[in-house]
């Protein structure tokens, strides 16, 4: 879950440089976190699912 918020705040800041410097709309980079949340989010679970130790309970 850290590892999903910290990738969500690293590109809201890549975001907001990029419309700083008038390269990126802010309209446009929230469509693109919409659809990038749930594939990160998915993508997180899917790790932490793989790499947990099943025998530990």
């Amino acid at each position: 879950m850290a590892i999903f918020i910290l990738i969500l705040i690293s590109l809201h800041f890549v975001f907001f440089t990029l419309f700083k410097k008038g390269k990126l709309n802010l309209m446009v980079s929230g469509i693109i976190m919409m659809v990038l949340a749930p594939v990160i989010g998915f993508s997180s679970g899917a790790l932490f699912l793989h790499f947990y130790d099943w025998s530990s309970g």
